[in-house]
């Protein structure tokens, strides 16, 4: 993909962020934390012209790390795993997605991660919103205890609370497409 086409990729992205996903009021955060704003990423993930976006810029971010597969806990990083497997298959990479349960199921399987996973693999984790960073430990915890290893997390949105130092305690690179100072607030 071209820098140009990025650029542009990018400044799109953006817009429809500002344009679906960003609501003004009073909203309480999945931290638990109150805010101003609330970003629900989904109502642009959900949206084929822009997840595709998401996609292409999130492989972007994630191709040097050489990862062997892109996992995030369910529900905020499925269609997010999708785009980019999907951006990274057009790139002639196999990189398979993941996808997280918050708990292991109690019937069939009883797996807790979702699609091709083996012990030893190279996961990057991703999400929509990052605030503390607790949806993310928890993906990356449960690839963890299923023997895997975590190269980094990505995020549409970083909100600027704190999960980057966390996620550095952990030695994992962190980065995003967009940060705060991208929103229309």
């Amino acid at each position: 993909m071209s820098s140009t086409l990025s650029i542009d990729s990018r400044t799109h992205l953006r817009e429809g962020l500002n344009r679906f996903a960003l609501k003004k009021g009073r909203f309480v955060l999945a931290s638990g934390a109150v805010s101003d704003y609330y970003v629900n990423v989904k109502e642009v993930c959900l949206r084929g012209e822009y997840l595709r976006l998401v996609g292409q810029l999130m492989w972007q971010m994630i191709k040097p790390t050489h990862a062997s597969a892109v996992g995030g806990m369910t529900m905020g990083a499925d269609p997010i795993v999708a785009a980019v497997t999907i951006a990274a298959a057009e790139d002639g990479t196999d990189c398979p997605a993941l996808i997280v349960r918050r708990e292991a199921k109690d019937h069939g399987t009883g797996r807790q991660i979702e699609g091709p996973f083996t012990p030893g693999m190279s996961v990057a984790i991703v999400e929509d919103v990052t605030t503390t960073g607790g949806s993310a430990m928890k993906a990356a915890d449960a690839i963890l205890a299923a023997g895997g290893n975590v190269v980094g997390v990505y995020a549409v949105l970083n909100r600027a609370a704190g999960a980057d130092q966390i996620f550095a305690e952990r030695g994992w690179p962190f980065r995003a497409i967009f940060g705060t100072e991208d929103l229309d607030l």
